[in-house]
């Protein structure tokens, strides 16, 4: 089923990158969309901060909206129109959006989800005619109520634990990327995260490995040539990037979260993040008692210049081990700590 290609993609430009727990596919078409609701899962695809920024780019100023690939937005355009039993999934890049400062802009939310819902409920043809005015024609026949408490809390200790170790591999990155550091920097993030930050965190671990072992392209993903004045934005951005693919791309994950049967997909425009997560194994040892924090155990995709066949398999052991060990962990986190050793690590990165 995974094979299926959707035909009509063959004549458009759909160049966004879409991923699943099965890792790269094409969007679900129809079998699989009717196999999924026949089994009682909703087929779901979130959308990242990128591809919505694009979206609502194109909706505001149509041809003229600048930076914005337009085949895409109407690749993914017909794609709604035909297939509408899959839902598309703006809500975690919205939270990305509109947490960029102190307090969350409840406006930017609201502002951006008329956008997005103009979107997907526009005709096809009227959209891709650009026959449209959107302050003309999207009407709010009911405004939602808002949404009480703040809504960042459910995510706020993934996304602060993530941000905290981008930083550490940056620091060990700033220190050397030579071939003679690779194995220290990798069994020195693994023991970090082991003893300091007391959580596991599988993707991050990935994204080190590519770095400390050679795989230059990935240098960018923790602004390792950015301005000082840049770095913080580039890390929290990576930040959401790994929460994005981590948790709207697992069925087990998301399910949980949301309380709701869903098959999930995640659509991307950055190809780099989907590397990342490429060729594991199944999540097999569950680091984080009942708060479903889970790692993964690499398998294969062992493509690293600076690390060779016998290190490899000493670190697969030791990672091995190390789960086992830390299987009936109960995480417990302390925001006070945390934000503690972030501080701390900001400084050693020289961020201001």
């Amino acid at each position: 089923m995974w094979k299926l290609q959707l035909m009509f993609m063959k004549h458009v430009n759909f160049s966004y990158n879409c991923f699943s727990e099965k890792g790269e596919v094409s969007l679900p078409d129809k079998v699989f969309t009717t196999s999924c609701l026949e089994d009682g899962f909703q087929p779901i695809v979130f959308l990242d901060s990128c591809v919505c920024l694009h979206i609502i780019k194109v909706v505001e100023h149509k041809r003229k909206a600048q930076g914005v690939n337009i085949q895409r937005i109407l690749a993914l355009k017909e794609y709604i129109a035909k297939y509408p039993e899959t839902r598309i999934d703006p809500f975690f890049a919205f939270l990305e959006l509109c947490s960029q400062k102190e307090s969350f802009d409840f406006e930017k939310f609201e502002d951006f989800r008329h956008r997005i819902d103009f979107f997907t409920q526009v005709p096809i043809k009227i959209f891709k005619s650009f026959n449209y005015d959107f302050y003309r024609d999207f009407f709010v026949f009911r405004r939602i109520p808002p949404m009480k408490g703040d809504p960042m809390e459910p995510v706020n200790q993934i996304l602060k634990n993530s941000y905290c170790t981008l930083l550490k591999i940056r620091s060990l990155a700033t220190k050397g990327l030579t071939k003679s550091n690779a194995e220290y920097n990798i069994d020195a993030l693994a023991d970090w995260m082991t003893n300091e930050l007391n959580i596991f965190r599988g993707a991050e671990y990935k994204l080190g490995m590519n770095i400390f072992g050679g795989n230059t392209e990935f240098r960018k993903m923790i602004g390792l040539d950015n301005k000082p004045k840049d770095v913080k934005k580039k890390l929290k951005g990576t930040a959401w990037d790994m929460f994005h693919s981590k948790f709207t791309a697992n069925s087990f994950r998301i399910s949980e979260i949301l309380q709701k049967a869903i098959y999930p997909f995640f659509l991307t425009s950055d190809a780099n993040l989907f590397k990342i997560f490429q060729n594991f194994s199944i999540e097999i040892v569950k680091d984080g008692g009942e708060n479903f924090v889970t790692s993964f155990v690499m398998t294969s995709d062992f493509s690293y210049p600076h690390l060779d066949d016998t290190f490899i398999e000493k670190n697969n052991k030791k990672l091995f081990y190390l789960f086992v060990n830390r299987s009936n962990h109960q995480h417990l986190f302390n925001e006070e700590k945390v934000d503690r050793m972030i501080s701390e690590l900001e400084a050693e990165n020289n961020i201001p």
